[in-house]
């Protein structure tokens, strides 16, 4: 048989098999949350008729109640920082502790447990004496068929060294009404974990403090974050988050459990990330280092998960209420920008609802000095949010949720840099404009169970459906005049280029709690699995005008295009992810957490006219590819206030649609003449990564420290050099092509702390954080320049009693990063700088909030890394003061809650 038709035959073959795979999965996917809900209900039915049918007629009145959870186990614990006393119960089960109806009678600290009995062999209370000097007994007795009574007896008062409930890692305070909440992270292993318990590093950001550090966009957000940094273009705005010294697409982006669209740059266009508005968040999570065994392809640095608000999360701001309604205005003085945000709640039975609407405004930021450097732009953003949630009962809800994202950008060279614009030869700029329209459009179904009670092997399982319209449009105008002779004196050019991503996909994850041989195990296993549209179509004309002022030709043939033309095929992408961990609690104080994933990842390409017609020997071809990522950690609890944890995971990132194909020829330039080529033999980028950290907790004082070394195999460089070749029957075309070519590995810390002054949660306290990555690409010997320079963070804070106001002074240090030594002589190198913030918050009422910071305290011009680091390889641009971050500023925001 040929070669070619078996070719044939193979990739038909291979069709049809992808075809029967994805229609499987999807039909997999799209039953199982439809069958879970059924069997929700059906069970649920069940055991309602059952109750019913067990007890007489005159009390089925009642309703049924889950089966008590069996407490096994009891320790005392003391320490000097508290006294904990754990409770382990039967199966993992969880306690319904309520923290709220925790009391003080006499010399006594009393908590009632709900649902709850002892079920200690031989043992009808438990009883123990003199714990500690403060405290002459503890009892814990049963209390009615289904409640358990604990009772800390004090020595002639009530204890005044704080003492908790355990159970689950959780601690619950009996005497520290003021005590801070446990920050719990979601995304670190896909189930809700108190942060200093989760082997990965990461960072929590809450809306309470999106608030009071009076955050306006994504650089905002991360300002205060160690090893964390966003890169800005000053034509395109921001653009990625770097973390440990890798951004772009090796961050995976999550808003909601939605991946959001790549970072795609060709030429001067370079689109960003920034598609959500931080004003319809609740919450943000950043997962440092390699996340593939849990998120798959992209997690390769980390993951950042977005999760905007809920209506629980505004009605819970006001309890006694049904109806919640939130208003909120920012102002800034730099950029003259105004932020106005309306949000309103409701709960009607078993139906929630919010809606609600983001408008921002703003300009240019201004720069301490050398402001006619800086470009002129106007900002215009809206967001609307909207959610309807039904609570099936109390485990069980399902929800929809809509959202629409619409930013404009438009943006003007400023006068005194327009004569460098890249020209035609013989003309000269004296213009140009952008005006940047992006939008993001996405709906989604979810469905989700939670009971942690349950005394099935499911005790947790969601699912969601989802889809998502990303689009960017992009309307330059670049207006020349020429400089010597000719019949046009002047060329006027108008370039409208599309970027759209459409997503539609979905996902299933269940949660089982069992034991094996009476060790405890927290089961996390799940299905995603997705299909991404991305189109790329460029389009212009140019008018030529002579002395008169007369058009005298208008054409698509602009510089080397010849409009419309496409930068790579029209794409599809699937992506099929299989993950599975096992938490398993070998004692109270030692976990281990063991992860695996199957990704699947498949590219379909179809070659048109528009993507020939700049280069009619361009080729395209499909891509196939799968990996297997692992993971495993441990947390150690070698004390209540020490926790010790480590991790080793494997990531990866599978090339995208843009950097296996290209197909673009530029043969008009007089000087260089280039062709792009396409790269079916890519490989996927791999890490692989070690953490350990120690933390502790103290009522007082707060530590962690965390160590990492990554290393990096087949990095993905863009357009690298491929040689020299005759096209078209013009010799030496210089050939571009993306290409695996560095080994790199990137080391450092993590440092974060606070002290507090007073043993309760007001008054002052001294905090600090520290992120230092050292970075090396091992292919060529040099510095890895992604990768930001050495960042503390540190600071004075106070609280007022009930936290009535409270500020924060905050200074930040930044080092001078590592760079290659075979630079230019006098090439740019960005210089450490130190800036100071003031930010604080005042309760004017318990409904409304006045926000205030000063930043950049003592005006001082200072350049970001990240913002500058195109700019190592050459003499420092006049027009340097461009890239300066914004001179002193006051930003004030007003919250009202009704």
């Amino acid at each position: 048989m040929p070669s070619t038709y078996r070719h044939q035959i193979d990739i038909k073959h291979h069709m049809k098999f992808h075809h029967i795979l994805l229609k499987n999965a999807t039909f997999l996917l799209f039953s199982i949350p439809i069958l879970l809900l059924f069997a929700e209900l059906a069970i649920a039915a069940d055991r309602s008729q059952q109750v019913i049918n067990s007890v007489p007629k005159a009390e089925r009145t009642s309703i049924a109640q889950v089966s008590p959870v069996q407490v096994t186990k009891i320790q005392i614990n003391p320490s000097d920082a508290r006294l904990e006393i754990i409770l382990e119960t039967a199966e993992g089960r969880s306690l319904q502790i309520d923290s709220n109806k925790f009391r003080i009678e006499g010399n006594n600290l009393i908590a009632d447990i709900p649902n709850a009995v002892l079920a200690i062999p031989n043992m009808q209370e438990f009883s123990a004496a003199e714990p500690t000097a403060e405290i002459s007994k503890i009892n814990i007795t049963q209390l009615g068929a289904n409640t358990l009574r604990v009772n800390i007896i004090g020595n002639g008062k009530p204890p005044t060294q704080e003492v908790a409930l355990k159970t689950q890692g959780q601690l619950f305070s009996l005497n520290r009404e003021d005590a801070p909440e446990e920050e719990i992270t979601v995304t670190g292993t896909r189930t809700a974990r108190p942060t200093r318990l989760t082997p990965s590093s990461i960072a929590v950001i809450d809306a309470d403090k999106i608030d009071q550090n009076l955050a306006q966009d994504l650089r905002d957000l991360f300002r205060y974050e160690p090893n964390i940094s966003v890169g800005n273009n000053r034509r395109y705005g921001l653009q990625d988050i770097n973390i440990r010294g890798l951004g772009g697409n090796r961050v995976l982006i999550l808003n909601d459990g939605i991946r959001l669209p790549a970072q795609f740059s060709f030429g001067t266009s370079s689109l960003g990330r920034d598609y959500v508005d931080i004003e319809s968040l609740q919450r943000v999570e950043v997962v440092r280092g390699p996340a593939s065994a849990l998120y798959g392809s992209d997690a390769l640095g980390g993951v950042v998960s977005f999760r905007t608000i809920d209506p629980e999360d505004l009605l819970k701001k006001r309890p006694d209420q049904s109806v919640v309604t939130s208003l909120s205005t920012n102002t800034e003085t730099t950029d003259r920008s105004f932020t106005n945000t309306a949000a309103i709640a409701f709960r009607d039975g078993n139906f929630e609802g919010l809606l609600g609407y983001t408008r921002r405004d703003g300009a240019e930021a201004r720069v301490p000095t050398g402001n006619e450097f800086v470009d002129s732009r106007s900002n215009g953003r809206n967001n609307w949010l909207g959610k309807l949630v039904y609570r099936i009962d109390a485990t069980s809800k399902i929800g929809f949720a809509a959202e629409i994202f619409r930013n404009r950008d438009n943006f003007r060279v400023a006068p005194i840099t327009i004569a460098g614009l890249q020209s035609p030869t013989g003309f000269r700029g004296q213009d140009e404009t952008l005006d940047n329209n992006v939008s993001r459009d996405r709906f989604s179904i979810s469905y989700d169970f939670n009971d942690p009670n349950s005394t099935s092997f499911l005790t947790a399982a969601k699912a969601q459906i989802y889809y998502q319209n990303s689009n960017v449009e992009e309307i330059r105008t670049q207006d020349f005049v020429r400089t010597g002779a000719g019949v046009d004196r002047r060329r006027l050019r108008n370039l409208t280029n599309t970027f759209s991503d459409r997503i539609l996909g979905g996902e299933v994850e269940f949660q089982s709690r069992f034991k094996i041989n009476e060790i405890p195990n927290t089961l996390t296993y799940g299905i995603d699995i997705s299909s991404t549209r991305n189109e790329r179509v460029r389009n212009g004309t140019e008018n030529r005008f002579n002395a008169a002022g007369a058009n005298i030709l208008t054409t698509n043939v602009v510089g080397s295009d010849n409009f419309p033309v496409k930068d790579f095929p029209d794409s599809d992408t699937f992506r099929l992810g299989i993950y599975v961990q096992n938490a398993i609690d070998f004692s109270d104080t030692f976990t281990l957490i063991a992860g695996l994933r199957f990704d699947s990842y498949h590219l379909k390409t179809k070659i048109d006219e528009l993507y020939l017609r700049n280069s009619p020997s361009a080729t395209a071809s499909d891509f196939n590819d799968s990996a297997i990522s692992p993971s495993l950690g441990f947390v150690w609890q070698t004390s209540p206030e020490w926790t010790l944890t480590g991790r080793y995971a494997k990531g990866f990132r599978t090339p995208l649609y843009s950097e296996i194909n290209s197909g673009f020829t530029n043969l008009t330039s007089p000087t260089f003449r280039y062709q792009t080529l396409s790269n079916p033999n890519l490989r996927p980028e791999t890490s692989d990564t070690f953490e350990i950290a120690v933390r502790a907790n103290y009522p007082q004082f707060n530590f962690n420290l965390t160590g990492f070394y990554n290393s990096y195999s087949n990095f993905i460089e863009s357009f690298a050099s491929a040689g020299f070749a005759t096209v078209n029957g013009i010799p030496n075309v210089s050939l571009f092509q993306t290409q695996n070519v560095a080994k790199a590995s990137t080391y450092g810390i993590e440092l974060g702390s606070e002290y507090r002054f007073s043993p309760t949660n007001d008054g002052f306290s001294l905090i600090a954080a520290l992120g230092l990555t050292v970075g090396e690409n091992q292919t060529t010997n040099q510095p890895l320049e992604t990768v930001d320079p050495i960042k503390l963070v540190t600071g004075l804070r106070y609280r007022a009693p009930e936290s009535i106001w409270g500020a924060d002074l905050i200074a930040t240090f930044a080092g001078q990063p590592r760079l290659a030594s075979n630079r230019p002589a006098n090439a740019y190198t960005p210089q450490g700088y130190t800036v100071v913030d003031l930010t604080g918050f005042y309760k004017i009422t318990p409904q409304l909030t006045l926000n205030m910071g000063i930043f950049n305290l003592f005006n001082s011009q200072y350049f970001l890394y990240s913002d500058v680091r195109p700019l190592v390889t050459a003499p420092a641009p006049t027009d340097l003061a461009r890239f300066a971050q914004s001179g002193i500023s006051l930003r004030a925001g007003l919250t009202f809650v009704f």
